[in-house]
């Protein structure tokens, strides 16, 4: 196993904390996933080069990707909100496997419907290049769309560094994304405290 494999309760742990957004932006109860107590070796129920683009956007910050742990939460602030993740696979190539899987999803996935709380909406997915964080490269993954009359803006920012998969995004709904802190910010943000867990782990 690689080393420095944490579980997914401990990942929680990692997540940047409510000080590190602005004021006004809380916790969201039904966003918070962890993968649970123990690293798992689990084949991924999702194979990014053949699931739907509606699939993949609703599973997205989930397990089921052949993660060995992972974790995630949100915070909301009127019509807007950032999500953090953070997923944790058996070598670095299959994190970076897990990257590159999705900038080729998106490649195909330029118009397309899904359905979120019971509304359906028209959307869009593009990846490109990021800015490097702590050295790493990233990808910038954005879905844009439409939902119940309403812009949606889905910004991430997802980044390979050993085993991990970090990701910050920025979202608005009706609104633009808020842009700060920025997504390199969390990324970068979420990097030390996994650094940080796997050492006193």
């Amino acid at each position: 196993m690689a080393s420095g494999q944490l579980t997914g309760t401990q990942l929680q742990t990692v997540l940047l904390p409510q000080s590190s957004f602005p004021a006004g932006f809380a916790p969201s109860s039904s966003s918070q996933v962890s993968s649970g107590g123990s690293v798992s070796s689990s084949p991924a129920q999702y194979d990014l080069a053949t699931m739907s683009c509606a699939a993949f956007v609703n599973h997205l910050g989930n397990t089921g990707f052949g993660e060995t742990a992972m974790a995630s939460n949100s915070f909301v602030g009127g019509h807007q909100a950032f999500d953090q993740i953070v997923y944790q696979f058996g070598s670095a190539a299959a994190a970076s496997d897990f990257v590159a899987g999705i900038k080729s999803l998106a490649g195909r996935c330029h118009a397309f419907t899904a359905t979120d709380n019971g509304a359906t909406g028209h959307f869009s997915l593009s990846a490109t290049p990021g800015p490097a964080v702590g050295g790493h490269p990233s990808l910038r993954l954005v879905q844009t769309g439409t939902i119940s009359g309403s812009g949606l803006t889905l910004d991430t920012l997802l980044t390979p560094s050993g085993v991990d998969v970090f990701a910050g995004a920025a979202v608005g709904l009706g609104t633009d994304a808020p842009a700060s802190p920025p997504k390199q910010d969390i990324v970068y943000g979420l990097m030390k405290r996994q650094a940080a867990a796997a050492v006193l782990g």
